[in-house]
C-alpha cells in the first residue's frame, strides 16, 4: 500500500470517545499492515493516545461537517479512507483488494467506492475492467453515505463546505454528488466487514453480544438500546429494501402527517 496516496479516517467527537479503544484494537487486529497514516478525527482537544494514530482536534465549537473539512485540510493524499467511530472493523481486509480499488479510482477517475452493498437500489452497470464494482445512481437519496468508503479527498472536502451535523451532510451527499458530476460506484464484494455498535447514544444488541463474546474490546459504560427501538429500527429497514422507491415516498409522506420528521426536508 503507498501511504502517500490514501489515508484513513475516523471520523468521531469527544462524546463518542469511549469507543475508539474497541476500534483501535479491531482494527490493528483485522487490519495490521494496512500501511497508512491513521487518524481520529474529533471536536475537543484530549489526552487519549494510541499507537501510530494521529488525533486530530478541529475545535469544540465547530459543527461534524466543520471538523471533517478542517482534517481534510491537514490531509495531503490524493485518497481517503473513511469510517465512523461506531462502524467496528469484524474481519480481515486484504491490502491488495483495496489497492486494486484505488487502481480502479484512477483509471476510470472516480470519485467515490461505497464498501458496503446497502442500499441496494440504484446501483447501475458495471465499471469497465473491475468486476467488483457498481456504477450507482446519484439521483437516489443515500447511494452516497457514510458506511466504510474510498473518496476522492477533493470531492469529499467539496462536499463538506456547508457546517451541518452528520446526520444532515450524509442525507445532502448523493445530491451534492449529482452536482458534482461525481464518478460514484459501490463496491459487491464485503471487503470492510463492520460491526454496527451504537444507535441513538446506546449499544446495540448485537454489539453488547459481541463485546460479551470477545472480553476487552469495550469497557465503557453506555446503555443497551431498548429492543422495542431495535425492532422499529429494522422494520423501518426492513420497508426500505423491499418496497418500491414510490412506495417508501408515500410511506414518509403518511409519517410525516404523525409528526415524523426526516433530515432529507431539511436539504
Amino acid at each position: 500500500m503507498n501511504h502517500n496516496k490514501v489515508a484513513l479516517l475516523i471520523l468521531s467527537c469527544d462524546k463518542f470517545s469511549d469507543l475508539w479503544e474497541g476500534h483501535i484494537k479491531l482494527l490493528d487486529k483485522n487490519w495490521p499492515d494496512r500501511n497508512m497514516e491513521t487518524y481520529i478525527v474529533t471536536d475537543k482537544e484530549t489526552e487519549i493516545t494510541f499507537p501510530g494514530i494521529n488525533i486530530i482536534s478541529a475545535g469544540s465549537d465547530s459543527e461534524w461537517s466543520q471538523r471533517l473539512y478542517y482534517a481534510l485540510d491537514l490531509i495531503t493524499t490524493e485518497y481517503v479512507f473513511v469510517v465512523l467511530d461506531d462502524y467496528y472493523l469484524v474481519d480481515k481486509v486484504s491490502n491488495g483488494v483495496i489497492e486494486s480499488l484505488l487502481t480502479a479510482m484512477d483509471s476510470n477517475d472516480l470519485d467515490y467506492i461505497r464498501l458496503y452493498k446497502r442500499p441496494k437500489r440504484g446501483s447501475l452497470g458495471p465499471v469497465p475492467g473491475c468486476e467488483m464494482l457498481n456504477k450507482i445512481d446519484t439521483n437516489i437519496t443515500y447511494t452516497v453515505n457514510l458506511y466504510a468508503g474510498l473518496w476522492k479527498r477533493d470531492f469529499l472536502k467539496s462536499a463538506a463546505r456547508a457546517p451541518v451535523n452528520a446526520w444532515k451532510f450524509e442525507v445532502s451527499l448523493s445530491r451534492h454528488a449529482k452536482e458534482y458530476n461525481a464518478n460514484c460506484c459501490v463496491c459487491k464484494a464485503n471487503v470492510y466487514k463492520i460491526l454496527d455498535v451504537v444507535r441513538k447514544g446506546k449499544i446495540l444488541h448485537k454489539a453488547a453480544r459481541y463485546f460479551k463474546n470477545n472480553p476487552g474490546i469495550y469497557a465503557g459504560d453506555r446503555e443497551i438500546q431498548s429492543w422495542s427501538y431495535e425492532i422499529r429500527l429494522n422494520i423501518k429497514t426492513w420497508i426500505g429494501r423491499i418496497f418500491p422507491r414510490w412506495a417508501n415516498e408515500l410511506f414518509r409522506v403518511i409519517l410525516r402527517k404523525f409528526g415524523y420528521h426526516f433530515y432529507r426536508d431539511d436539504v
